[in-house]
């Protein structure tokens, strides 16, 4: 019985600090785009590809693209490799990317923030321009060989504008 209050009192700070983070989010005027994918509990099937569809108005601005993940400490490796393509109006996979996610270091230390057994990691993967006004698509997909990955709890894409003395 002694452990639910312990819960709670880890839920609030939780639920706190959730709010903390989604105030200095929701404050940042460049971040055009934010969304995570949850996945299953059982794992992240190989075959499952997640999909961002973005609607770009701005066909003149430079974006940084970052790739956020939600990894708990059951995730059974160091790094995650991960295939990110993107479709513009004009082309299927006018953008393909390998990209290898470091979430752990060599001793088995979670890189990213964490509370509990969640922890959160935030990768850039370069810069985009949008040549053209339109819906733009990315989509990730795991490229380690097993069938279910445990242990991925999300998958998020942000995409900020640069200022102009950026580019």
């Amino acid at each position: 019985m002694k452990s639910r209050p312990r819960h709670n009192h880890f839920l609030l700070k939780s639920l706190i600090l959730l709010f903390v983070a989604s105030f200095f989010i929701a404050c940042d005027k460049q971040v055009v785009y934010h969304v995570y994918q949850s996945l299953p509990a059982d794992g992240w099937r190989k075959q499952d590809t997640l999909f961002f569809k973005i609607m770009a108005s701005d066909s003149v601005a430079l974006y940084s693209i970052s790739v956020e993940v939600r990894n708990r400490n059951i995730y059974p490796y160091q790094n995650l490799p991960l295939l990110i393509s993107c479709d513009s109006p004009e082309a299927q996979n006018a953008k393909k990317d390998t990209l290898q996610l470091t979430l752990a270091d060599s001793g088995g230390v979670w890189l990213g923030d964490g509370w509990g057994d969640l922890y959160q990691s935030s990768f850039s993967t370069g810069y985009i321009r949008i040549g053209k006004a339109g819906e733009y698509r990315f989509k990730i997909t795991h490229l380690l060989p097993d069938d279910k990955l445990p242990g991925i709890n999300d998958i998020g894409i942000k995409l900020r504008t640069l200022e102009a003395s950026h580019y």
